[in-house]
């Protein structure tokens, strides 16, 4: 016997009293299938009866079908209500088990309500869907018999069989006059003679209807010119060697991690504004993607990547910087950290690959897609089902996603076309797939949110090496990832040449300065290598460090603004020749001792450029180390997560409501225990008052218009006439939220 996942409600009468019956898990079921329903939280079942009806609300989860769901919701839109799955077999000509088990799957999104032998539709379902489904004109009042539609066919001619055809999937149509009396006799044009044999009905005075028992009988008794899947189409195509595609994507993904973590190293030493609209110029991404050793697009997908996972955002005066979260990411392993990109990019509204058009830049604002995250699940569904090393074609893609979502056919007003080539290319760079063939990684990427790196794949990430192999031309071969805090000093004591696990690090006197300006002596570092070096360290780096050591600090800079101290008489008078000196304000007030206008930061960049290895110093004489990283102190904004607490919640609010109706013993109790996930608008409209008031900064989190939960960072925020209004805090544009959609207020 078939049996559908969720159980019908016994005897309801209505909506309502369907989503009554549901348990825990068919709620909690309801709220992942139609996430837009806990925003705000129903603060009862008649609310989330009342919000699961509305018009938008039942046309985002229309959207959401997949071709054969939303042919069964067609083909019940066809039918009277209440109808009986049988019917809708007969009128689909498709097996009854297989109607009803998307029958279950249209009361899981409570668009039906019903047994299988009286099914009810949502009303906004019928307006949803228009009023000729399946290409069907509403019942006629007085039927055409079916011998007698050919019969009139031939009387009518064959001009008029070919008018018939072009409204067969489509029956109304636009004629003058068409409810003026005709007759067979007086009927001339084709439309008339059709008119004349009731094989048209008039609708209007400029309309023309295809009745619907003729468009049945001529279509031989078909609902959809051509069969629709009942399933969705699988990915098949030639096989590669599973552990070659999968030791490829390995690679791969390693590789992202490492880029990210050397972004995060550039930003920390290089300043990188951002725009005025929150994107990275175009010169800015060109050296980046220098550095990373890569082309403009893929190093615009790594600043994406980085800031869907919060890895980077804009800090103080517009900065690029890495976050507060960068650190406690860049110490996980290497599988957990792509793990964590790869859910980032999942659940991203935002496509990268737009940063490559004309005008566009990364973190912009035009890279902004809503939908993006519906597009990249889908592809990982598909990615993971099929076998592991199987080559993908796009147009095999474009079909697989068509069935799915075939109302899906722009996002964020680019084709879809475009959307999943760009797709498809970011998960080779995230080695979800390699060579054109899906790899294990596409199965623990559509599990990233939930489940770790499965083992096999997790060993088979680069492992870390706690040492370097020293050579005499002055580099250094890590000859695999090292660990965080190791890499962050090898990149303090020498430069990095190449990306990748295998990385090369070239040591010169500028790179050794830079350790000594942090405060290593060379005793440290010769220490460090020591330690840290596969063999003896070879003696041109030995004389290298000694050699920069002993020019380091021969002059002495601290706040005076800044004085400076120098030893030598012939670099005093070199200095206080130097055209830039003047402006720096520097001069002399003993032999060997200048003070500055600057503060002492600038005068040690001046020094730097004309060639002097200076030291810091506090107004005690103490040597001056370098200061913590630099941190982003607020948070990127660019990654929306599926709130599961926000199910919970409105799952728990509903229960516990079900809870006081059936029981009235101990109320006060029950409804303590009720988390609720929505400020009430009294309080709402408070705390605006209050942010108005002392002109702070907030965060709002409202309901967008296409159902999802957003957030935005909003200024100068007041409220009028049911609408919150606002300045963007990173775009600087306003922003109208109606109050309605807002669910809580924090700042």
């Amino acid at each position: 016997m078939f049996t559908t996942d969720s159980r019908p409600a016994q005897g309801a009468r209505t909506l309502t009293e369907a989503l009554r019956q549901l348990d825990e898990s068919a709620l909690a079921r309801l709220f992942t299938l139609r996430p837009d329903l806990a925003y705000p939280t129903p603060t009862d079942i008649a609310d989330l009866s009342t919000q699961a009806t509305t018009t938008s609300s039942v046309g985002r989860s229309l959207d959401a079908l997949n071709a054969w769901q939303r042919l069964v919701a067609e083909g019940l839109t066809a039918l009277p209500d209440p109808a009986a799955v049988p019917m809708l077999a007969e009128l689909l000509q498709a097996d009854p088990a297989v109607c009803a088990a998307a029958v279950g799957d249209l009361r899981q999104r409570a668009l039906l309500w019903g047994a299988d032998d009286s099914l009810h539709l949502v009303r906004a379902v019928r307006d949803h869907l228009g009023p000729y489904p399946g290409g069907l004109a509403p019942q006629s009042p007085r039927p055409l018999p079916a011998e007698r539609i050919e019969e009139l066919l031939v009387e009518a001619g064959p001009e008029a069989r070919l008018v018939i055809d072009r409204l067969l999937w489509s029956p109304a149509g636009t004629v003058s006059g068409a409810d003026r009396a005709i007759t067979a006799d007086t009927a001339r044009t084709p439309v008339e003679q059709l008119l004349a044999r009731r094989l048209l009905r008039p609708i209007g005075p400029d309309t023309v209807l295809l009745p619907r028992e003729v468009a049945w009988h001529l279509r031989g008794q078909r609902f959809t010119p051509r069969p629709v899947p009942t399933a969705a189409p699988s990915l098949t195509g030639p096989i590669r060697t599973p552990r070659l595609v999968d030791r490829a994507a390995i690679g791969a993904a390693y590789g992202l991690v490492h880029d990210v973590e050397l972004l995060a190293h550039t930003l920390e030493t290089t300043p990188y504004r951002l725009l005025r609209d929150g994107g990275l110029g175009v010169r800015d991404l060109a050296g980046l993607a220098r550095i990373l050793g890569t082309e403009n697009d893929h190093a615009a997908y790594v600043l994406e990547a980085a800031a869907a996972a919060e890895l980077i955002a804009g800090g103080d005066g517009q900065r690029l910087l890495p976050t507060v979260d960068y650190d406690r990411w860049a110490e996980r392993d290497p599988a957990d950290r792509w793990r964590a990109l790869v859910a980032a990019w999942r659940h991203s509204d935002r496509l990268p690959g737009l940063s490559s058009e004309p005008g566009g830049h990364p973190l912009g604002p035009e890279s902004a897609a809503p939908g993006a995250a519906t597009v990249r699940g889908l592809v990982l569904e598909l990615l993971a089902a099929a076998e592991v090393g199987t080559t993908i074609d796009l147009g095999q893609l474009r079909a697989a996603v068509d069935w799915r979502r075939p109302r899906l056919v722009r996002v964020g007003g680019i084709p879809l076309d475009s959307v999943l080539a760009w797709t498809w290319r970011e998960t080779g760079w995230l080695g979800v797939s390699s060579l054109q063939a899906v790899s294990g990684l596409g199965r623990a990427a559509l599990l990233a949110d939930t489940q770790p790196v499965p083992a096999g794949l997790a060993e088979a990430f680069p492992a870390t090496v706690e040492q370097v192999i020293l050579q005499a031309d002055l580099t250094a071969i890590a000859p695999g990832p090292v660990p965080y805090q190791l890499a962050r000093e090898l990149r303090l004591l020498a430069d990095q040449e190449s990306r990748g696990g295998a990385a090369v690090f070239r040591f010169s006197g500028p790179s050794l300065r830079r350790a000594f300006d942090a405060g290593w002596s060379a005793a440290e570092v010769h220490r460090w290598l020591e330690h840290h070096a596969t063999t003896a360290v070879p003696q041109p780096l030995t004389y290298l460090i000694d050699d920069v050591a002993r020019q380091h600090g021969s002059i002495r800079i601290g706040p005076a603004r800044a004085y400076v101290r120098i030893a030598d008489e012939a670099q005093t008078a070199a200095i206080l020749a130097h055209p830039d000196a003047g402006v720096l304000g520097l001069r002399e007030l003993a032999p060997g001792i200048l003070v500055a206008a600057a503060e002492p930061y600038e005068v040690v960049d001046f020094l730097h450029r004309i060639g002097h290895s200076p030291a810091a110093e506090d107004s005690s004489g103490r040597s001056i180390t370098a200061p913590d990283p630099l941190r982003a102190s607020r948070r990127s904004g660019h990654r929306p997560r599926p709130d599961v607490q926000a199910t919970e919640s409105a799952v728990a609010v509903l229960m516990g409501e079900r809870t006081r109706h059936q029981s009235r013993h101990e109320p006060t109790d029950l409804a303590t225990q009720i988390p609720t996930a929505e400020t009430p608008t009294s309080e709402t409209l408070e705390r605006i008052a209050a942010a108005q008031q002392a002109d702070e900064t907030v965060r709002i989190h409202y309901v967008a218009a296409d159902g999802r939960p957003t957030d935005r960072e909003l200024r100068e925020i007041r409220a009028d006439a049911g609408v919150v209004t606002g300045i963007d805090a990173r775009s600087g544009r306003p922003v109208s939220i109606p109050l309605a959609r807002v669910s809580s207020i924090t700042r």
